[in-house]
């Protein structure tokens, strides 16, 4: 049996071990362009005004993303909001600090979650707003939402606006079964899939899957790219306590 490579998907940082295809149509793999406001809750995290990775709004001053985004030092870290376009509108807020997952990588991929809290609060309006985060598990075959400024491959661009894609949520049997049983997926995680040519990738790390307008996902992982294998996000009903208790003790 073959072993699957997968890579985590932020912009500076990648582990791969499989040959994916080429395309460099610049997108969420099989998406389309987002209208404007229609996912205000979406930042982008950026080093150098370089986008890395994206984020979810929960809060005033709080943005959900994954662990393996938060490689910087919070002073070289801005988070841009209000936008779908990098290089145009929004606003940019420094940030404070990082809350990363106390297990994250122990093992490798697993608690891939982090909190960003911002040096000053976010300016609520039409185009920046927070998005509530859900308890709840999934029912089978639920229809998910995802949105980001992630690459087609590993060697894309990433793309000036943002896209999104509707995907279908795969139980964690079904993922494992369809992944081959990599180590890299827990009950931890929550994955989808809808077909060969779409999916997420590489940029696309820490934004949010969203269903019936609650985040219930952190972009993590993917076989690059769109392979016809499940891509992988971080749970937010399994990590509900962890996201509530961080919030409490530190706002």
């Amino acid at each position: 049996m073959r072993s699957l490579g997968v890579i985590v998907l932020c912009s500076v940082l990648w582990l791969t071990a499989a040959h994916p295809k080429q395309d460099d149509s610049g997108r969420i793999v099989g998406g389309t362009e987002a209208a404007p406001g229609s996912a205000p809750y979406q930042v982008s995290l950026q080093g150098l005004f370089s986008h890395m990775c994206g984020g979810t709004i929960i809060d005033r001053q709080w943005v959900l993303t994954a662990a393996h985004c938060a490689i910087l030092p919070p002073k070289l870290v801005q988070v841009l909001a209000g936008t779908n376009d990098l290089r145009s509108g929004g606003k940019r807020y420094g940030v404070e600090r990082f809350f990363v997952h106390s297990r994250f990588n122990k093992p490798p991929f697993h608690n891939d979650i982090a909190l960003v809290k911002l040096k000053t609060p976010l300016e609520f309006g039409e185009f920046v707003q927070a998005v509530e985060y859900s308890e709840r598990q999934l029912p089978v075959n639920a229809t998910v939402r995802a949105t980001g400024w992630g690459k087609v491959s590993t060697s894309g661009s990433v793309p000036r606006m943002l896209q999104t894609i509707n995907l279908r949520y795969v139980p964690y049997e079904e993922c494992k079964r369809l992944l081959e049983d990599n180590p890299a997926v827990d009950l931890g995680h929550i994955c989808t899939l809808t077909k060969e040519g779409e999916g997420v990738c590489n940029g696309d790390s820490g934004g949010p899957l969203v269903y019936e307008g609650k985040v219930v996902g952190v972009a993590n992982f993917a076989v690059p790219c769109a392979q016809g294998f499940p891509d992988g996000f971080a749970s937010v009903s399994y990590y509900h306590d962890w996201i509530r208790t961080t919030l409490a003790n530190n706002s």
